[in-house]
């Protein structure tokens, strides 16, 4: 058994045995605060002929933190709208293929601020959820390179790094969420998201190094999905 099943299995257990105090059903007037964090990855990808697409994505896995505020304007059905940034930061790619005789490593990271809309389970222990949003992110992309076996730059002769991607843009962002909350008192709750974010925007500009090796401009439009674990308070 995995820690991360006997972990969900614990948290069952003790919604399931906590005692038997009042929890407030969401209604109308009712507010929530939540943090939540947890593993990302980024769908992106650049787009040089011929290259394996595994050799081309713009980062690797990393993780995503954030918070979120909600206020539940409607009873039946149980709606909830408001406010939820969440920044991610993603793991270095290497590659040795992107570009001919070229060590690259590639990174990214973007920041998302969304107006959201939920539609909620109002009541027990265990209420699940789905939700929409829609607003704008910052995302960055950076590309370093390096000459490998034994070749230099073309231009100058020399074998030193060189910066062949450093940018970054705002765009339109697109949200959609499943989840569940697991209430262990009257305010207090844990719970797990899976969130899929589509992410807009131009494309991003290689440096005029980058232009000189051939580099086709990335595209701007990406995709972010991720799975995070949440504390919380309703009141």
């Amino acid at each position: 058994m995995t820690k991360l099943t006997k972990v969900l299995l614990l948290c069952g257990v003790m919604a399931l045995w906590s005692p038997a105090v009042a929890r407030a059903d969401y209604a109308k007037g009712t507010t929530m605060f939540q943090i939540y964090g947890g593993g990302a990855g980024l769908d992106g990808h650049y787009h040089q002929p011929g290259v394996n697409r595994d050799e081309q994505d713009y980062a690797d896995g990393g993780g995503i933190i954030g918070g979120q505020f909600l206020y539940f304007f409607h009873d039946s059905p149980c709606l909830a709208a408001g406010f939820d940034i969440s920044h991610a930061g993603f793991g270095n790619h290497d590659s040795t293929e992107l570009l001919a005789n070229r060590a690259t490593q590639s990174s990214a990271d973007n920041t998302t601020g969304l107006v959201v809309l939920r539609l909620s389970y109002p009541k027990g222990h265990f209420r699940p959820y789905i939700e929409g949003g829609v607003g704008a992110h910052h995302t960055s992309l950076s590309l370093d390179g390096a000459p490998i076996n034994g070749t230099t730059w073309s231009d100058t002769g020399t074998a030193e790094p060189r910066t062949l991607v450093d940018d970054g843009h705002m765009g339109a962002a697109l949200e959609g969420a499943i989840g569940i909350h697991i209430y262990f008192t009257e305010q207090f709750f844990i719970g797990a998201e899976l969130k899929i974010l589509s992410l807009g925007g131009k494309d991003f500009t290689p440096t005029p190094a980058g232009i000189h090796e051939g580099l086709l401009d990335p595209r701007g439009g990406v995709s972010e999905s991720g799975i995070g674990f949440m504390l919380g308070l309703g009141f």
